[in-house]
């Protein structure tokens, strides 16, 4: 199988919402909606900061989602 390139930065961020909506699904019973809303939102924020703004957060744009659901990994 051949593996297609990511074209743009939407396509990588599209790919990061589809894990956020995984684990927003695995917890869907285990977790009240306030906090999953809560943690989609934080997703969001940190993904619309700059490299250079996560950077001075100690996080790498490719940890976002298992730093928001580090709670989840328990799964």
């Amino acid at each position: 199988m051949l593996r297609q390139p990511h074209d743009t930065k939407q396509d990588e961020n599209e790919a990061r919402l589809r894990v956020v909506r995984y684990y927003s699904d695995v917890n869907s019973e285990l977790v009240p909606d306030e906090v999953r809303e809560a943690r989609i939102a934080r997703v969001r924020e940190l993904e619309a900061m700059s490299d250079e703004e996560l950077e001075k957060l100690g996080l790498l744009r490719e940890d976002i989602v298992d730093h928001v659901f580090q709670e989840a990994h328990f799964i």
